[in-house]
């Protein structure tokens, strides 16, 4: 900010004085009582101008620093802006700190965002090679029908979590909350793991309430989808699944209970962590991406519910969804 732009900014300030000072000169010297020579008239108002230059100056030597700052703190939005001395400044300078901030923190965002997708994206080519292969192999010898089925279910697995997690930054473009039969939503998330459950010769049990809950269908799928999932990942073969509702306060909540080898009690806080596998993924040779339930979580947020785990090892793992009853919109 030169001094010129400076006086350029207070224009109307220096027109206002101007016109103030001649109009009390003429008023003086027009005024028959008062014996003013014209000299003095152009004297005191050569001095008044005097005044006026020289506040300006002041004032402007005193901001000077200030617009240095000003100038300097666009290289480096990274720190916090300082140096205000007045009211004024304090103000403006609160008001850039908070959109700096907000800068700062939306760009984060960005970054994590885009560390998450070319990390998924390592991995998921990473676990997608698996049953490429074992189908690459089908071709050569002869697989047990069962084994290409289960290895291309995996695949459509993989691509329906990788389509699920691009679209998680867009959530807000892609949902559409209405009322769902639940019935419906859990018997097509039975339907889609048919094959594991005669496979693995796991019983079924089923009391879903007829009651309405607001929701997206498309995700509410996908995240009752990837909890059947792991309940017969690492649920013994001849084991059981209990999927069945309750009302508490009006709430419906969807249960999703197995009696499969549980989660050990240092894993259960950490099991919504990216990329987190745990024991069980580690000793029990499954498939297990550690992104699965990260999804459930973020989705389940989005969304508006609540879920809730209880999980004991050796005795099994009971996932509760809470969908709340939002009277106001009905």
């Amino acid at each position: 900010m030169t001094f010129l732009k400076y006086l350029k900014d207070h224009i109307y300030s220096i027109l206002i004085v101007l016109i103030g000072v001649t109009f009390v000169e003429i008023v003086l010297f027009l005024d028959p009582n008062v014996d003013f020579y014209p000299g003095t008239l152009i004297y005191t108002w050569i001095l008044a101008m005097i005044f006026l230059v020289v506040n300006l100056s002041i004032s402007y030597n005193h901001k000077k620093f200030w617009y240095k700052q000003l100038e300097s703190y666009q290289n480096d939005l990274s720190k916090e802006l300082v140096g205000a001395s007045n009211n004024e400044q304090k103000y403006i300078q609160e008001k850039i700190n908070n959109i700096s901030l907000e800068y700062r923190n939306e760009l984060t965002k960005l970054y994590q965002n885009q560390k998450d997708q070319r990390e998924y994206t390592e991995s998921w080519v990473h676990d997608i090679k698996v049953p490429l292969a074992a189908l690459k192999l089908s071709q050569d010898d002869e697989l047990d029908k069962n084994l290409v089925d289960e290895e291309i279910d995996q695949i459509d697995y993989l691509v329906d979590q990788a389509l699920y997690f691009a679209r998680l930054n867009n959530f807000s473009n892609d949902y559409l909350i209405q009322e769902q039969d639940l019935n419906n939503i859990v018997k097509a998330s039975i339907r889609t793991n048919k094959r594991l459950f005669i496979n693995k010769r796991i019983g079924i049990s089923l009391d879903i309430t007829d009651k309405k809950i607001l929701t997206d269908e498309k995700w509410l799928s996908f995240i009752i989808n990837q909890i059947v999932s792991n309940s017969l990942k690492y649920t013994n073969r001849g084991g059981k699944i209990s999927i069945f509702t309750t009302d508490k306060n009006n709430n419906v909540e969807l249960h999703i209970k197995d009696n499969g080898i549980g989660i050990a009690n240092q894993d259960v806080s950490r099991i919504y962590n990216k990329g987190f596998t745990g024991s069980n993924g580690r000793q029990s040779g499954s498939k297990s991406t550690g992104m699965g339930l990260y999804l459930v979580k973020k989705m389940i947020d989005k969304l508006g519910h609540t879920i809730e785990v209880k999980s004991q090892t050796g005795q099994g793992t009971e996932f509760i969804i809470t969908f709340l009853d939002l009277p106001y919109y009905k």
